[in-house]
């Protein structure tokens, strides 16, 4: 079940506004739960759980730079799985931290590996005053933090937390060629293209170390150490975009 909307209508200076909204709930029954191991999907193999995923995406498109779209997205989701006969026991300790009585518990309403809260975007273009041909962006993302379960555990099922996913991106761009090709020499090598476009631009400008998942290796003692996996560091890139 889902619905949504869209309203245009005019900012300041007159400048056209859209506003986007979506709001949805998924009701999920015989669902297959899985975990992820390192980066691998391992599927429990059964339809053995109930399922639910809810929430709203709202984005607001507008010029705060005549002629430049920019945009601000906001989403806001949940969702959990109940697995059918899910259960683990709770043990009570003595002051040796030895078990000296067990109670059996169902799991319950869980996590699914999916399940980040908040998700908020943001793009931001602008332009010289003096010259449209050099343009500049603004990219930035941030996702709450996501559960991550070791394998085989019911007790402590997507118990574990992946840190806060940022991420800012930001690009230079400037026209080497525009669309006016009257002023192009007739044996020009460029008389063929439309524009050329030649951009720099700087991935995950913080340089964060955002972690995808982790490895869990156990030492001779069995003891399970969690090692993150990490995304792309910062990283330059230039591009040429020709059009003809």
């Amino acid at each position: 079940m889902s619905g949504g909307f869209d309203y245009s209508f005019e900012g300041w200076n007159g400048r056209p506004m859209r506003l986007t909204t979506e709001a949805y709930y998924k009701n999920m029954r015989d669902v297959v739960p899985y975990d992820i191991d390192n980066v691998r999907i391992r599927y429990f193999g059964e339809n053995s759980a109930k399922a639910y995923a809810t929430g709203i995406e709202m984005r607001l498109f507008g010029e705060l730079v005549k002629d430049a779209e920019s945009w601000v997205s906001l989403g806001i989701m949940n969702t959990k799985e109940k697995i059918a006969g899910a259960m683990f026991y709770n043990y009570k300790l003595d002051s040796l931290n030895q078990p000296t009585d067990s109670t059996l518990m169902k799991q319950g309403w869980v996590r699914r590996p999916t399940d980040r809260l908040i998700t908020f975007g943001m793009f931001f273009q602008d332009y010289l005053s003096t010259n449209k041909n050099f343009k500049v962006y603004i990219n930035t993302l941030y996702g709450s933090n996501l559960p991550y379960n070791i394998p085989g555990s019911v007790k402590y099922r997507n118990a574990l937390i992946i840190d806060p996913y940022i991420r800012i991106d930001i690009g230079f761009s400037a026209l080497l060629l525009d669309g006016d090709r009257s002023k192009r020499r007739s044996h020009s090598p460029f008389k063929g293209f439309e524009n050329i476009w030649a951009t720099l631009e700087v991935f995950n400008l913080i340089d964060r170390d955002n972690t995808i998942s982790y490895l869990l290796i156990k030492d001779f003692s069995n003891t399970t150490d969690s090692i993150p996996n990490r995304l792309t560091p910062r990283l330059l890139n230039l591009k040429l975009v020709t059009r003809f």
